[in-house]
């Protein structure tokens, strides 16, 4: 009887080992830290943008035009290029000193996607930046309209967005060399940007909210 009980005592001490052996590996086994994701990279959304253009026409006038909206185009930011989507933003309203020297009012309306290969650099957080585009390589089916409404109502068809991007004029939200700012707390991200093309500079900023990492 002696020995069947020191072997029952010796086989549950043995089995209560064995299964704390397993357990204590599982329990103790340190988490992996989540990589953590520079802030700018991701996908935004618009707030709305606001830009100017001004300079001497060929004919000697002043233009001077200033232009906002387009609050929710979408914008995807990764290592080496951004998407836009403009499918379902607002509208651009366009006012100011035309190419003619005289008053003027206009609208643009983008729609579909863009695709826009980058170089893209930044500080380890992401928190400050630069986005450079290789805009003759720019590609994908969003198109623009627009029209004149004052002083005369005037149709400006419709266009390719890659196109017009091609030939380094820019449609407004299309970056060229823009610098960022993102705000991990506020989840926000500014864009500005400052291009020249013929007589003319134009400067740009855009506000967006994030979406999704």
């Amino acid at each position: 009887m002696f020995e069947k009980t020191v072997k029952v005592v010796m086989t549950a001490l043995v089995a209560a080992g064995m299964s704390a052996a397993v357990a204590v590996p599982a329990d103790a086994a340190p988490k992996k830290p989540k990589k953590q994701v520079k802030c700018h990279l991701g996908l935004w959304k618009t707030t709305g943008l606001t830009a100017n253009i001004s300079g001497e026409t060929p004919d000697g006038n002043f233009q001077d035009v200033d232009y906002k909206g387009m609050a929710g185009i979408k914008l995807k930011i990764s290592t080496k290029r951004v998407v836009y989507d403009f499918t379902g933003s607002k509208r651009e309203t366009i006012k100011g000193i035309g190419a003619d020297g005289k008053p003027m009012e206009a609208w643009e309306q983008l729609t579909g996607v863009l695709y826009l290969p980058s170089k893209i650099t930044s500080d380890k957080k992401g928190l400050k930046g630069q986005i450079a585009s290789y805009n003759k390589r720019a590609a994908g089916p969003a198109t623009g309209t627009g029209m004149t409404t004052k002083p005369e109502p005037a149709s400006w068809g419709e266009w390719k967005v890659a196109d017009h991007a091609k030939i380094g004029h820019f449609d407004t939200p299309v970056v060229k060399k823009a610098k960022f700012v993102c705000n991990p707390k506020k989840k926000t991200l500014r864009i500005t940007d400052v291009r020249k093309w013929d007589t003319f500079t134009e400067t740009l900023d855009m506000r967006f909210k994030l979406v999704r990492r």
